[in-house]
């Protein structure tokens, strides 16, 4: 952590026995600080502050009761506004393709998160992001398409929806698991992640994971080892980040093109599966249990909600949410980066390397305040989604010494 002026300090806690992690920032004046002071004291402020608009459109066809959703089975309406039960001032607004209704097959897509509409990150496709379909005939709901989204919802605030929405109509929910994640969940537990959160786990199983404790040299001597090899040979295929330059850069520009202001734009979208796979697969001594546990993947799944599945979902109600690094918006020294500026950053392969070894380095040192001894599901749930990710994000947008 030398030379490093100004950083984050990452109080995380562990909310239940799924991905539900959150992150506040303490701080203190900054007169006389010590570096180690500073650290808690920069990151503290809601960079997801209140950027909301108002969402001016005709409501003739709109459900707004979140405790019925049979109107959608019967494609009886083409908008539907539902309430997240993780979050009270969190709504999301459903509407057909077209606008269409009374067919007994309709896509529905998400259009709005508090009325700000969802903007296209992903310039290989026009589809949504977030996509399903209802076929009354054979009461079935096929989710399509689960991609993050601007502005943000974790896929577990998407299943909650799905999983009421089968659960009342009595449908199936029929998914094509193409999730970047469930391959950890099947290393992990055995399960995908849709079968993780559809039809729930016993975490209390003695899994063979428990039986390795990730050490913090050799994991970030490892790290360091993968970034420094891109260094020298930059343009190998299997190199550890040679996509993510181009890929800040593609996220850049559909900001821009989006008229979004820096603090919030998502710059680290569809890069997260680079951070997780190579640092989770490679970087973890699976030896103790054999080696990494060979990843079950059935693409497709059929899942029909009980009762029992629907309590279960419903009652968490602290989910997954990368939104756990606060910026004190009141610091004098706090200055966000024009694109501009963090497009000349990406480009310098010195500067990335630099910042992503920082944050992993500061992540781990957070980790082991509340777990001496990490296994590789608190590398996933405590480390890499909470901590890593999200701080990538942030210490591109923001001057901080790195």
């Amino acid at each position: 952590m030398k030379g490093i002026k100004l950083s984050l300090f990452l109080f995380i806690i562990w909310w239940s026995n799924d991905i539900n992690s959150s992150l506040e920032l303490q701080t203190t004046p900054h007169k006389g600080l010590t570096i180690k002071e500073k650290l808690r004291n920069f990151f503290m402020a809601d960079v997801n502050k209140n950027h909301m608009a108002s969402n001016n459109v005709d409501h003739s066809q709109e459900v707004f009761n979140t405790q019925d959703l049979k109107k959608i089975c019967d494609a009886q309406v083409n908008k539907f506004v539902w309430k997240c039960p993780t979050s009270e001032e969190k709504f999301l607004t459903f509407r057909t393709i077209n606008d269409t209704i009374g067919y007994t097959t309709l896509a529905w897509y998400l259009k709005s998160i508090n009325g700000i509409d969802i903007v296209n990150m992903d310039p290989r496709t026009d589809k949504p992001q977030i996509q399903f379909y209802v076929t009354i005939d054979e009461q079935r709901i096929y989710l399509s398409r689960v991609y993050p989204t601007y502005p943000e919802v974790s896929g577990f605030e998407i299943i909650q929806f799905i999983a009421n929405l089968a659960f009342q109509c009595k449908f199936f929910i029929d998914v094509v698991d193409a999730s970047d994640i469930s391959t950890f969940y099947s290393a992990l537990y055995g399960k995908s992640y849709y079968e993780y959160h559809f039809k729930g786990i016993d975490l209390t199983e003695n899994f063979l994971f428990k039986n390795i404790v990730v050490e913090k040299k050799t994991f970030l001597d490892c790290f360091k080892t993968k970034i420094e090899s891109h260094h020298v040979h930059v343009g190998i295929n299997n190199s550890l980040f040679e996509n993510l330059p181009h890929l800040f850069h593609q996220n850049i520009q559909a900001c821009e093109n989006a008229f979004l202001p820096v603090e919030f734009c998502p710059l680290t979208f569809s890069t997260h599966h680079i951070f997780y796979k190579k640092s989770f697969q490679y970087c973890i001594d699976w030896s103790p249990i054999g080696g990494i546990p060979g990843i079950i993947m059935t693409l497709s799944h059929f899942f029909e909600i009980t009762s029992k599945d629907i309590t279960r979902i419903m009652n968490k109600k602290k989910q997954s949410n990368m939104n756990f690094i606060k910026i004190n918006q009141s610091l004098d020294n706090k200055i966000i980066k024009t694109y501009d500026k963090i497009k000349s950053q990406i480009s310098d392969t010195s500067f990335l390397l630099k910042l992503f070894f920082n944050i992993f380095e500061l992540c781990f040192f957070e980790l082991e305040k509340i777990k001496s001894d990490p296994n590789p599901e608190d590398i996933f749930k405590l480390y890499l989604r909470p901590c890593v990710i999200p701080n990538i994000n942030l210490f591109l947008k923001y001057y901080t010494d790195v």
